[in-house]
């Protein structure tokens, strides 16, 4: 204001040129040419920091707002299936069936990428006459059926709690929650929205993590048929979402009994869902299960990887959160690594340092590189250096743009013992960490998640592993890669803007060329839009593309059912 003041009264008084009155313009002056050499220089570094966001948002290495909005809005239903268009390309003629996809439609109220309802989708493609068609509908469980009626939750989902209402609120729902666990009564939500396996006599199942979570679903119409309540007296709370099939056919997997329980590793009749004990591994610390999200079978083993990532029973009743959503983690614990037999002839355990995990690629037995005659076991999987993830999956993380970059994730192998030169079991051992299987890891963007195979090689050496991956900066998954693991390098597909789901391989039926084959994958678009793409096996190379009528919401996973 001073300033100001002497410039004014300089202009007032043109005839002044006392050196007094010259002395003011000069500092009236020099002081303006200041501030506007600051306000330059701050415009030029506000101009450059939006240049730079701006940039990296039309490059394409975020995801849009269009994108976020349609994978995390509230999904609307297409019960009637609706024609789909083949916009570019063609489908191959072989390709004849529907990807079944699971995941979250409605996040209302919800804080985790884990926390949405689930909603189903179905692609139906017709490569001989090169059409397709989509369908679409909420899952009808306990939880969403509640929720619809309501708008309130009934169930806590992954991290969010269920709403505290009135003064008594939270102490009800604590003690509801507790007396349920107590009864092993329904303590938990049946939202079965993480995985889709298809059943002999052409029904689906869907799942979740909890014991609640299952359900039959019609392949054709998707509709809900009814709950699955095993009648079979095995004890559990929760489960996997993550079944995988032996080879003659059966399903294997486990439940968790909490607390004071552990492992009871079922096989698990694919008809009938009854179930077979093979094999219980009790918990390390009895009041903290770990968590385990996924596993990985060979043709004679099943394999658990226990990361030390331990749920809080206090966290997951009053609903306070945890560093990692209501887990801890306990580095200095280490991760066990449980090889358990199909056969149910036992289980060995081996240590290896601490890592976390979510999703499993492929596994299978090969002889020992470093003792003659014996065998070792490998396991390829996506691995964290911690489970920070979990908090990037938050809905607050995922929708900031562009947000802090997602954690890195690496496809890595496991190497353990198996069976020594005399044929029995060996271990257990302490092993190392697992090791790299590309030669440069940036070329995936230092991310890879959902890995897939050649199913027809389950169980076998492999040459192709296909993931989702990152084009970075970036805080989600946004392309898509093949790995080739004899060569050790990858190749991306990238659609700027856009978000790619789990990628699906589907074999040419009659083929044993590894590659032969289709990646099938949901992508929603930098405009909001949904369409499917069709990828060629090995290379990725874009086949084909079917813009959907309706918009697909963020999916987990799913399958391939062929035609008959």
């Amino acid at each position: 204001m001073q300033a100001l003041h002497y410039h004014l009264s300089a202009r007032t008084r043109p005839h002044a040129h006392n050196s007094r009155g010259q002395e003011h313009v000069a500092a009236l002056v020099a002081c303006r040419q200041a501030s506007s050499a600051r306000l330059r220089h701050s415009r030029r570094v506000e101009a450059s920091a939006s240049l730079t966001t701006s940039l990296a948002v039309s490059s394409g290495s975020y995801v849009t707002k269009e994108a976020r909005d349609a994978v995390f809005g509230v999904a609307k239903e297409q019960v009637t299936e609706a024609a789909a268009q083949v916009v570019s390309g063609r489908l191959p003629s072989w390709l004849r069936g529907s990807l079944l996809l699971n995941g979250c439609g409605d996040f209302r109220g919800m804080q985790h990428l884990f926390d949405g309802y689930a909603c189903l989708s179905r692609v139906r493609l017709d490569g001989q006459d090169n059409r397709a068609w989509a369908s679409q509908r909420f899952l009808d469980t306990d939880a969403y059926s509640a929720f619809r009626s309501t708008g309130r939750m009934k169930y806590r989902e992954f991290q969010t709690p269920v709403p505290a209402e009135g003064p008594l609120g939270r102490a009800a729902a604590v003690l509801d929650n507790t007396m349920a666990l107590m009864s092993k009564g329904r303590a938990f939500t049946d939202n079965a929205s993480v995985s889709i396996t298809s059943l002999p006599g052409g029904k689906l199942l869907a799942l979740s993590e909890t014991r609640s979570a299952a359900y039959l679903v019609d392949p054709d119409t998707l509709a809900t048929l009814q709950q699955v309540e095993p009648a079979d007296g095995l004890p559990g709370d929760l489960t996997t979402a993550h079944p995988k099939r032996t080879p003659d056919g059966r399903l294997v997997n486990f439940s968790r009994s909490l607390p004071f329980g552990g492992y009871h590793v079922y096989v698990q009749d694919p008809a009938s869902l009854k179930r077979t004990q093979i094999a219980f591994i009790r918990d390390r610390d009895p009041l903290a299960p770990c968590w385990v999200h996924d596993m990985a079978v060979t043709r004679t083993h099943l394999v658990v990887v226990e990361a030390p990532v331990f749920i809080n029973m206090q966290s997951l009743v009053l609903g306070e959160p945890r560093p990692y959503v209501f887990m801890d983690w306990r580095p200095e614990d280490g991760t066990r690594v449980h090889v358990i037999a199909l056969d149910g002839s036992g289980v060995v355990t081996h240590t290896a340092p601490a890592l976390f995990t979510f999703h499993f690629s492929n596994a299978f037995e090969r002889p020992s590189a470093s003792s003659p005659g014996a065998t070792e076991l490998c396991v390829d999987f996506s691995v964290y250096d911690d489970p920070a993830i979990l908090n990037d999956l938050s809905l607050k993380e995922m929708m900031d743009m562009p947000g802090k970059d997602i954690s890195p994730s690496r496809l890595r192998r496991l190497t353990m013992p198996l069976r020594d030169a005399a044929g029995k079991p060996a271990g257990p051992a302490r092993l190392d960490a697992p090791a790299p299987l590309l030669r440069d890891e940036s070329a995936y963007g230092n991310f890879v998640e959902f890995p897939a195979f050649n199913t027809k090689f389950a169980g076998l050496p492999y040459r192709y592993c296909y993931s989702t991956a990152a084009v970075r900066p970036t805080n989600m998954g946004n392309a898509l890669a093949v790995h080739d693991l004899q060569e050790g390098t990858s190749r991306l597909w990238h659609s700027p803007g856009g978000m790619p789901a789990e990628p699906c391989f589907v074999p040419r039926p009659g083929s044993s060329d590894e590659a032969d084959g289709v990646v099938l994958a949901a992508v929603v678009g930098a405009d909001g839009g949904s369409s499917v793409v069709v990828l060629e096996g090995g290379s990725l190379q874009e086949l084909a593309r079917v813009k959907l009528p309706v918009t697909v919401p963020y999916r987990f996973h799913g399958t391939f059912v062929q035609q008959k």
